[in-house]
């Protein structure tokens, strides 16, 4: 999944400057019994913000090793958060999650390997919330691995979403799509992760 893996070694406070997590959250329409997925978790930044405000998190990446998961959990609990779940798991070799709403990448989706492919295997209904570098942007990725806002909104209508709402910021821009139904699909060898 991540060629160019970054483990999210931002410092909180940069972030929320760069990217401010009211704005996020209010464009992500969180739900009291929405069950998020926080694709690329690293560190676990968004999945402790989510957390408090839906039923569940699913914070997924691929290079979690057991002793990050056991430092994660240990910190959610530290934090009275029991609906968190840290998973090594990669998106691309077929997930299939039972009974999420939302899917979330925060400077995540660039480095997926099948980044066409997973699009039409996303439940009918789910919503999916991007962060990305702009293509403009002097921080992230090579520029190679930078995915341009219409390319990606092109991308996700083309494989059955609607663009809900976007924003800009001064180095990143944020999409939410919903998948609209009669277009899902289920990937071979999926791993089920139940709530």
């Amino acid at each position: 999944m991540h060629a160019f893996h970054h483990r999210h070694a931002v410092d909180d406070k940069v972030r929320e400057h760069l990217i401010p997590l009211a704005q996020v959250i209010g464009l992500m329409n969180i739900k009291r019994d929405d069950v998020i997925v926080d694709v690329g978790a690293g560190n676990g930044y968004y999945t402790f913000k989510f957390a408090p405000l839906c039923a569940k998190v699913y914070a997924l990446d691929v290079s979690y090793t057991d002793e990050e998961i056991e430092e994660l959990t240990k910190r959610a609990f530290s934090l009275g958060l029991s609906n968190v779940e840290f998973i090594r798991a990669d998106v691309c070799d077929g997930l299939k999650l039972a009974n999420y709403t939302h899917l979330f990448f925060s400077n995540s989706y660039h480095d997926l390997h099948c980044q066409e492919e997973v699009l039409d295997n996303f439940k009918e209904n789910v919503r999916v919330t991007l962060v990305e570098f702009k293509l403009d942007s002097p921080l992230g990725p090579p520029h190679f691995k930078k995915i341009g806002k219409e390319m990606l909104i092109e991308r996700f209508t083309r494989h059955g979403f609607k663009l809900l709402g976007s924003l800009d910021f001064q180095y990143h821009y944020a999409l939410t799509f919903q998948k609209e139904g009669g277009t899902s699909k289920t990937l071979n060898n999926g791993v089920m992760i139940s709530p």
